[in-house]
């Protein structure tokens, strides 16, 4: 089973060459598709010197969900992992989220940083929490973190998702729409080593009213 990642980057300098590295390195086969999302500082120069990618490039900043539709007409392979471009998660963890899909087990597998673990209490953690719980009323089915970057999705149901969130909604319509649609989702448990806004992390108090939004509409307008 071919897995085609797909990583947006912004303004991801001072990562971005050790997590395409590490994406190389799992013994997986793989496509890697990275989409440069209008970066100003390094990113661009760094990223076109790596070989072994397909580097597509947005001439202004547009977000997180426009450079995944952007990537999704260059998928290949028969499953799609999302890779955030900083180093919170680890593709090692590639193995664990495809293998339910390739055995059978399931249509569709979300990773989760908070499944089975203990946590401390943060703003970060609660808010997470509370955009979950969010989603699980709307959606009136149970998961443990809506709002994880890494899913698993076979690139058929993919594309047939025709994502339309251009920023940090696109997670939220993601899972909105696998639910309507009646696939059967897992949770695995996943590394997760979260950064702080100084070390670049770009998640803010307003992408949680976006994901609020995108829930009501991707479950009951759109």
């Amino acid at each position: 089973m071919k897995i085609s990642v797909i990583i947006p980057i912004y303004n991801e300098a001072a990562t971005c060459i050790d997590l395409i590295n590490k994406v190389k390195a799992v013994p997986i086969e793989k496509e890697i598709i990275v989409v440069d999302d209008g970066s100003n500082d390094a990113t661009a120069e760094l990223l076109s010197r790596i070989d072994g990618i397909t580097l597509l490039n947005h001439t202004i900043n547009q977000g997180k969900g426009a450079a995944v539709q952007t990537a999704v007409a260059h998928v290949s392979g028969d499953v799609v992992i999302l890779q955030d471009g900083d180093l919170e998660y680890n593709p090692e963890d590639y193995h664990a989220l495809v293998e339910p899909i390739q055995n059978g087990k399931t249509d569709i597998v979300f990773g989760s940083r908070w499944l089975r673990k203990k946590h401390t209490w943060s703003f970060h953690y609660v808010g997470n929490k509370l955009i979950t719980l969010f989603s699980n009323v709307i959606n009136q089915r149970f998961i443990n973190d809506m709002a994880s970057c890494y899913k698993a999705i076979p690139a058929e149901i993919f594309r047939n998702l025709e994502l339309k969130s251009n920023g940090f909604g696109l997670e939220a319509e993601i899972t909105a729409k696998v639910f309507r649609k009646g696939f059967k989702v897992k949770e695995i448990s996943i590394s997760y080593e979260r950064r702080t806004s100084a070390q670049g992390k770009k998640l803010r108090l307003k992408d949680g009213f976006v994901s609020a939004i995108a829930c009501l509409r991707f479950r009951f307008f759109d």
